[in-house]
């Protein structure tokens, strides 16, 4: 069974070389585990998609909750989808902050408008 999840957490003052480094933890992590997806993130938030098996999905996010580096982890959406959004992307990755797209606000978000938020930024072809 394939599932989307979607959460936002508050980034623990990890800077941007902190970011790289759980860029790259989660790529070698989501590869072998089959899971894709995409990080937005600013100076405050970051807000995820992850799709892969059920199983997967699910022990990536608990160990997202138990990472120092996000604070107050919330799920948005956990849902069975038929197709994956971000397929071949063991973890795109957007820095909101260099976009100018106005306040990037995931706690504000409904599950649809960070579902639209990930996928308008895949969209644009805006990931490293």
């Amino acid at each position: 069974m394939l599932s989307r999840l979607i959460y936002f957490s508050e980034e623990r003052d990890v800077g941007v070389h902190g970011v790289l480094r759980i860029l790259d933890e989660a790529r070698a992590g989501n590869k072998a585990e089959e899971i894709t997806g995409v990080l937005a993130f600013d100076r405050r938030w970051f807000l995820q998609c992850l799709e892969g098996s059920r199983d997967a999905v699910t022990r990536k996010f608990l160990a997202i909750a138990r990472d120092q580096r996000h604070g107050g982890v919330t799920l948005v959406a956990f849902e069975d989808v038929s197709e994956r959004l971000f397929p071949g992307w063991s973890m795109g990755a957007v820095d909101v902050g260099t976009l100018g797209r106005g306040p990037f606000d995931p706690p504000a978000m409904t599950a649809s408008a960070a579902l639209e938020t990930l996928h308008s930024l895949r969209a644009a072809g805006a990931t490293m």
